[in-house]
């Protein structure tokens, strides 16, 4: 008998539980440090610099409540997953967005709390310098997942065809890792410049993936049919 597969919850919710204690334990040092009535930057514009600004409540609490919202909902998406055996085979690349998405609001609330003590520290290069990388390293596990609801490109078309999910998914890992490459080099220009590429680059990236998993499928013999 063929042993059902599952998911290996463990490391990523103890994972998932330190960096919320370490969210809580930097809101808890800048509440601290950080003089009654300072304002404190919860949004940037285009050129990398505030352009709102909140109180300690917001500024300090937003990013662990919002990691406890992406922990809580991460745990519960596969539970209902209409293909749950296939996300649970893709968990390598479910895992990495999961422990990701906690790092870097890990970074921005270290970087906003620094900023707001006085450190130099230039979030509107740091953080997409840091979502790059994240997504060369899911560039990697993109080709090497299966079809589900909740991971990859979900088209209709690639979500009716494995061949489509296989060949889109291969060509998008190429894509994401020059994407996380076009991010990283934001470090070496200005905010504007890099941004507006960022745009198109993501842009044009969604419509060619569409696009080749459509033609894709249209050539599958074996594509599921919906009258």
């Amino acid at each position: 008998m063929t042993k059902e597969p599952t998911f290996h919850f463990r490391t990523i919710i103890l994972f998932s539980l330190l960096t919320i204690t370490l969210l809580l334990a930097i809101s808890v040092y800048g509440w601290v440090k950080i003089p009654a009535g300072q304002q404190i930057p919860v949004h940037w514009g285009i050129d990398g610099t505030p352009d709102r600004y909140g109180g300690k409540a917001e500024g300090l609490l937003m990013m662990p409540g919002l990691a406890i919202f992406l922990t809580a909902l991460f745990a519960f998406l596969p539970r209902i997953d209409p293909r749950r055996k296939n996300l649970i085979r893709s968990q390598k690349a479910y895992i990495t967005i999961w422990a990701g998405a906690l790092v870097l609001l890990l970074l921005i609330h270290l970087l906003v709390v620094l900023s707001v003590m006085g450190w130099a520290a230039n979030v509107g290069k740091i953080v997409p310098a840091a979502v790059g990388i994240l997504f060369i390293v899911i560039g990697n596990y993109l080709p090497k997942t299966q079809s589900n609801f909740y991971v990859g490109i979900r088209t209709p078309w690639t979500l009716s065809s494995n061949l489509s999910w296989y060949k889109t998914h291969r060509l998008a890992g190429r894509l994401f890792i020059l994407l996380g490459l076009i991010l990283f080099g934001g470090l070496f220009f200005q905010s504007q410049l890099w941004v507006w590429v960022l745009i198109v680059s993501l842009v044009a990236m969604l419509v060619v993936l569409a696009v080749y998993s459509y033609l894709v499928w249209k050539d599958d013999p074996e594509k599921q049919k919906f009258e």
